[in-house]
């Protein structure tokens, strides 16, 4: 990815596998956002439909608009994150946004975002609501531009943060956050924020529906990754690369960084293991182990990893008799019982 883009330049990269019915409605967003100029890169992750076709006809229909570059670029089938990277490769833009293949923008995305980054010179990232493509009022009243700047370790780990449709990156931080983790293509978008978020001490936040996501049952380039148990294996993958990418920026002691992994992690224990995936418990404590965890924390990994060797069938009663004996000797409250403190 070359690290200078094209003066306000947006670069749209759209990453699509066999998704020629919905295509059209991603592009038609793209293109008619109301700022001027813009490129949208299709990133074909080795489609076999009529994904080709669907371009060109959107690249003769955008023939005589000057603002606007359509791009296909095609590669096998490599997976979401590989087709991400396509696009970062391909894109010249001095500015950043991905939207899937099945989800939409705002007419007003680019022009509003753009402009709250070239206000606030200090963040790296913007990011807005999003709408339930289904709702026919999605985009609602466009309230007044009311920008919040924040430290970006208030978001590190926020749902609608990690999705990366919902923001506008510079293109120096993608540069820098480095990019998409090809060998995940489940939770690639949460792994790849965190490291974005790092990248820049202070992000924006604006409020308005600005995207809309279609909930549908596929097909996705994330299909198969994050069903069932599935979540949890990816979980843990996804924790220790932000593990490992915190410690690499020497903010692995970060309280904003450790205490969320924390709890993220123990709940995977606790779900894996009642779910008699002992093998995902264990590697949830590994992971938990690499951070500068307290002796307290530290006890409490003991006690999991003890809990890992009991059958499922005896780990509820297992489970339940410990809880009592927190409470009753302990004077653990029952309210925190499932809320792991920070350290």
């Amino acid at each position: 990815m070359d690290p200078v883009g094209v003066s306000d330049l947006a670069s749209i990269i759209i990453p699509t596998y066999n998704r020629a019915a919905l295509l059209s409605e991603a592009i038609e967003s793209s293109a008619i956002q109301t700022h001027r100029p813009l490129e949208i890169i299709v990133a074909d992750d080795g489609s076999d439909d009529d994904t080709v076709e669907v371009v060109n006809r959107w690249r003769q229909q955008l023939a005589n608009d000057p603002g606007v570059d359509v791009q296909y670029h095609h590669q096998s089938n490599s997976g979401v994150s590989s087709a991400r990277n396509l696009g970062l490769i391909a894109s010249r833009g001095e500015f950043i946004q991905f939207v899937d293949s099945d989800d939409i923008l705002n007419p007003e995305k680019l022009s509003r975002q753009i402009a709250c980054l070239k206000k606030f010179e200090e963040c790296g990232y913007v990011f807005s609501d999003w709408a339930k493509f289904e709702d026919p009022d999605k985009w609602g009243p466009m309230p007044a531009d009311n920008v919040k700047i924040t430290d970006s370790a208030q978001w590190y780990f926020d749902h609608g943060v990690m999705m990366t449709m919902v923001g506008l990156y510079r293109r120096d931080i993608c540069f820098r956050a480095g990019p998409f983790s090809e060998d995940m293509n489940a939770g690639e978008d949460r792994e790849f924020n965190f490291r974005a978020l790092l990248a820049t001490p202070k992000v924006a936040y604006l409020r308005g529906k600005l995207c809309a996501v279609r909930t549908h049952t596929g097909p996705r380039l994330t299909d198969s990754h994050f069903i069932g148990q599935n979540r949890m294996i990816y979980n843990v993958r996804i924790y220790r690369r932000i593990i490992e990418s915190a410690d690499a920026e020497g903010r692995l002691c970060d309280a904003a960084v450790m205490g969320v992994l924390v709890r993220c992690l123990t709940d995977v224990m606790l779900r894996s293991l009642e779910a008699g995936r002992r093998d995902i418990a264990r590697d949830a404590i590994e992971v938990c182990r690499m951070m500068p965890v307290g002796m307290s924390r530290r006890v409490k990994l003991s006690m999991y990893q003890t809990l890992s060797r009991v059958p499922k069938e005896s780990f509820s009663r297992v489970w339940t008799f410990w809880l009592k004996i927190r409470r009753v000797i302990f004077g653990v409250p029952y309210r925190t019982l499932f809320k792991p403190r920070n350290s």
